[in-house]
């Protein structure tokens, strides 16, 4: 059943089954970002908009997390927030020592040194894509930290900067190599700032104010959202076309600089979404396991099969390590899910 939410359901609503859904379906637009079907050389006019989906990600784990913990004792959120933390930080654990043996070759950690192993799993990806899970510990913390107070201020100031400063590394170069600190910030190291928390503040501050301001923002008309979406989405594409046409195209980028607003309008309407699922439990944790199965099993296929065949990654070879990666992903997604009540360590998998 799917409504929209008007101003007599705001109040009564306590679950949010459309995230589930969305973050379900999404998790296969993600999958199809990381193996590109469409081959290296024909992604990039879709490449802004399918690339919100890590924004919006950000948002509803942010949103979920700050429901809950503004409705609690100040002496209780402490120990909710690090229990958060924990449980996002054992599912990056539990994947790195599964992905381990791969990702020792795929990052050349043997050769590259002690310094470059731990910055990965701080400061970037050890296994692919697990930046997300740490950039999002780090981020949820920053912000129920600081997002008080005077910090109520300052914090959304320094995570915008942020912000840019992670897409000047790759989106926006042309402007950030005329700033010198700039410049020195990304010659001082090998981080690659777009997938830290530098990216993922502003995206988790967005969450966190929709959290505290949830019954204004359902009261909003859906037709007026959907129609600054799309206004947001062509000023999106404009943004993309003009730095292509330019030469500054980045395939390994997730942000824009209209990124955050647009995926906070896509956020706002699956907020908005009334939608009951009896099987949403089943979509979280699928969506989890997509995410953080499919990307190490999309390397493989693309740098160790097709890449090394071929020398280049264009169909027919990407149709075939797409295809290979949604049925490897989804048959252990569905293993995990079919014996993690025998086997009690596979639900750390998710």
């Amino acid at each position: 059943m799917l409504t929209m939410m008007n101003n007599s359901t705001v109040s009564r609503v306590k679950s949010y089954d459309s995230f589930d859904l969305f973050k379900f379906l999404v998790s296969f637009v993600v999958l199809f970002v990381h193996t590109n079907p469409l081959g290296e050389s024909h992604f990039h006019d879709m490449h802004p908009w399918v690339r919100l989906a890590i924004p919006v990600y950000f948002m509803i784990s942010s949103f979920l997390f700050f429901s809950k913990y503004d409705q609690l004792a100040d002496h209780e959120k402490n120990g909710y927030l690090w229990k958060f933390i924990r449980r996002d930080l054992t599912l990056y654990l539990f994947w790195f020592i599964v992905f381990l043996p791969f990702t020792v070759v795929y990052r050349d950690y043997l050769n590259k040194g002690p310094a470059f192993f731990i910055g990965s799993i701080l400061f970037g990806s050890s296994f692919p894509a697990s930046w997300y899970l740490m950039a999002l510990a780090l981020s949820i913390f920053l912000t129920a930290k600081l997002d008080r107070g005077i910090g109520k201020v300052i914090f959304p100031v320094a995570a915008v900067l942020l912000y840019l400063v992670s897409i000047g590394q790759n989106t926006w170069r042309c402007v950030a190599d005329r700033i010198p600190f700039l410049v020195n910030l990304y010659n001082a190291t090998p981080i690659s700032y777009t997938t830290t928390f530098f990216f993922s503040c502003i995206l988790i501050w967005i969450g966190r104010l929709f959290a505290r301001y949830r019954d204004d923002a359902l009261a909003v008309r859906m037709d007026f959202i959907v129609l600054l979406l799309i206004l947001s989405l062509i000023v999106l594409f404009f943004e993309d076309k003009w730095l292509f046409d330019r030469g500054l195209f980045t395939m390994n980028n997730d942000g824009y600089l209209f990124s955050p607003l647009a995926g906070a309008l896509i956020f706002w309407i699956i907020l908005k979404a009334d939608i009951q699922i009896k099987q949403a439990r089943r979509l979280r944790i699928m969506s989890t396991l997509i995410y953080c199965i499919h990307a190490s099993i999309a390397e493989i296929f693309k740098v160790y099969v097709i890449k090394a065949r071929y020398g280049m990654y264009e169909i027919p070879g990407s149709v075939l390590a797409f295809v290979a990666t949604v049925v490897l992903t989804l048959l252990l997604a569905n293993l995990i899910m079919k014996y993690s009540n025998r086997f009690k360590i596979l639900k750390y998998a998710y």
